[in-house]
């Protein structure tokens, strides 16, 4: 049986004048829906066109987890049951968009059987490419030698924005907050994380902000934006029962909701349902949700999104472990004026094996 996680708020007991977030930012807790795709930029960065070059073997323990996170077995199925060009992954992403990419960063003195240096990963070609950098790798200009290394998950904003537009931000915070989890799920050995953006992230990356559009383009790169960093352990072991039930880990379609019995859904269900817009909730045997208040201080809200996000990506994995629960995340509720949900989970006892992203 899973533990209902800590519910996700934003309040940390001291006294804050409620603020809300900024006009622009808040528009992704609105109603109004996103408008017609426009084109989401490249599924990976071109690593090669800016110098990378492949590792030609890759150690064991740094193969194992990225595969254990990315590994694609194949390709997903819409609908009409047609072959789509989403592919399957052990991590899931909001409408399969996959903004996240994966870059090691390997201290001066080596980690995890890799030299030193930055590192970027390519998911689609399964492919890891060491940069061409002008400095140590994870060292700011005039820091210190550091013995710590690093993997970071950016995103590519346009993944996500050119399908979901105002509602993006939450979204790259969503699939960056998965991956974290999944590393830690995998790794299974508590590490230090650093949640960004922050120009610390930028800075063990050697990265320009994602504004410095002509320091990306000159390099034949879209822009990345670093997110969150797990310190690597200096050798890497891979738990490989859970790296199994990730890798089976699929989201049931939502044809296989629609089997469910709509008349036996709580009344707690049909208030989500109908918050998300989203009929296909009455068919699921549990919802998880985490909530905060819209009206909340910024970094209280960013608090609320981070921590909401890592409890449903845990619960998304311990069911994946323990084969008990078929897990679906929900996002794109609006918020009222006194609560934003800011995800939830859709869980079935068993189902269709049909997948979703």
């Amino acid at each position: 049986m899973i533990s209902q996680p800590t519910q996700a708020t934003a309040s940390d007991g001291t006294a804050s004048r409620a603020v809300g977030l900024p006009p622009l930012l808040g528009q992704a807790l609105g109603p109004l829906v996103p408008g017609a795709p426009i084109p989401p930029g490249p599924r990976m960065n071109p690593w090669d066109r800016a110098g990378a070059r492949p590792v030609t073997t890759l150690p064991d323990g740094v193969k194992a987890l990225l595969e254990g996170l990315w590994l694609s077995p194949g390709y997903h199925r819409g609908p009409d049951g047609k072959t789509t060009r989403i592919r399957q992954r052990p991590v899931p992403s909001a409408g399969g968009a996959y903004p996240v990419h994966t870059h090691l960063v390997i201290s001066s003195l080596g980690a995890a059987g890799l030299d030193p240096g930055l590192y970027a990963y390519d998911h689609e070609h399964d492919t890891l490419l060491r940069r061409h950098d002008e400095r140590p790798a994870g060292r700011r200009p005039g820091a210190p030698e550091s013995a710590d290394s690093w993997m970071v998950f950016t995103v590519q904003p346009g993944r996500s924005f050119g399908r979901y537009r105002h509602r993006a931000w939450p979204l790259w915070i969503a699939d960056a907050a998965y991956a974290l989890t999944a590393a830690e799920f995998l790794l299974d050995d508590p590490a230090e994380t650093l949640i960004g953006p922050a120009a610390g992230l930028r800075d063990l990356l050697a990265f320009a902000p994602g504004a410095d559009t002509g320091w990306w383009l000159s390099r034949g790169l879209v822009p990345e934006m670093p997110l969150v960093a797990i310190r690597l352990p200096r050798r890497i072991r891979v738990n490989r029962p859970r790296s199994t039930a990730l890798a089976r880990r699929r989201s049931p379609s939502l044809a296989t909701f629609a089997t469910g019995e709509p008349g036996a859904a709580s009344s707690r269900t049909l208030h989500l349902a109908q918050r998300s817009g989203q009929a296909w909730l009455l068919g699921a045997d549990r919802i998880e949700a985490w909530t905060v208040s819209p009206q909340d201080p910024p970094r209280q809200i960013a608090r609320a999104v981070w921590n909401a996000h890592r409890c449903a990506a845990r619960l998304v994995y311990d069911a994946a472990e323990s084969d008990r629960w078929r897990c679906r995340p929900v996002s794109g509720f609006a918020a009222t004026g006194q609560s934003w949900v800011i995800h939830a989970l859709a869980l079935l006892d068993a189902g269709d094996e049909e997948s979703a992203p």
